[in-house]
């Protein structure tokens, strides 16, 4: 690999985005390849290092979030960019939790992804030494204790445990296997699935107002109704989506 002719590995399932998009950056002086997926990734990569994996998170066989975790894990200084569709904060969190350098929405402009592969490209080659990672994400504590419901989480951190009492959380939102939950303080991340979730919480605590998010009822500070769209206003000022098919549920228990 040389600087004038950075290494990128385009990978998407969508042959009909990857394809031009690859064309586009070859034009512009870069020197591309392309993967379907996780195991055409993983033979390219065998063969020749990258300096920059572009990723989309929705793909049938391995997402997104599983590859980035990967390639951090060798501790090569590859630089990541993550592509999406969806618009969920969480799932950029979660990108960048696991050491993505910057993420994309689609629809997108080339030349956007372009600007950003440069800048990402800058700030791996100004770096001496490989970049910081994020502490691996290990499972939490077992999701479903054998007396009741979840109580607490014990959540991995660098230094060791924090534990998260479920009466601290104002909300939680999920997507794919990672939670965030939280508190009036801070955001906590755990590796779980949101069907774990549903069986170890409490409903008394925390009602289910989305297909990925649960919310404290006293958290609620207001409902707001907009034409068919229903949010809710957290005591810490976060605006939730509730679900249509949660609706009735979250009107009666909250009873406002």
């Amino acid at each position: 690999m040389t600087p004038t002719n950075p290494h990128i590995i385009l990978v998407d399932d969508e042959e009909d985005l990857r394809e031009p998009t690859a064309a586009y950056l070859s034009d512009q002086g870069l020197d591309v390849s392309e993967a379907d997926g996780g195991r055409a990734l993983d033979a390219l990569l065998a063969a020749r290092d990258a300096d920059l994996v572009v990723l989309d998170v929705t793909m049938p066989e391995e997402d997104g979030f599983s590859i980035a975790r990967r390639l951090r894990a060798t501790g090569r200084p590859t630089g990541i960019i993550m592509l999406t569709a969806r618009r969920d904060v969480i799932d950029r969190v979660v990108g960048l939790e696991l050491g993505a350098d910057d993420y994309l929405m689609k629809p997108f402009e080339p030349r956007e992804l372009l600007a950003r592969i440069r800048s990402v490209l800058r700030r791996v080659a100004s770096s001496a030494a490989p970049p910081a990672t994020s502490a691996p994400v290990a499972a939490p504590a077992p999701i479903a204790p054998d007396d009741g419901y979840q109580q607490e989480f014990w959540i991995p951190t660098a230094h060791g445990q924090t534990r998260v009492a479920v009466e601290t959380i104002e909300w939680i939102e999920a997507a794919k296997d990672y939670a965030l939950l939280h508190t009036g303080e801070r955001s906590h991340m755990i590796r779980v699935t949101m069907g774990a979730l549903a069986d170890a919480l409490d409903p008394a605590q925390l009602i289910r107002v989305h297909r990925s998010s649960f919310v404290r009822p006293d958290a609620v500070r207001a409902i707001n109704q907009i034409g068919r769209h229903t949010t809710l206003i957290l005591t810490s000022g976060a605006v939730v989506r509730v679900g249509p098919q949660y609706v009735g549920e979250v009107a009666h228990r909250l009873k406002r």
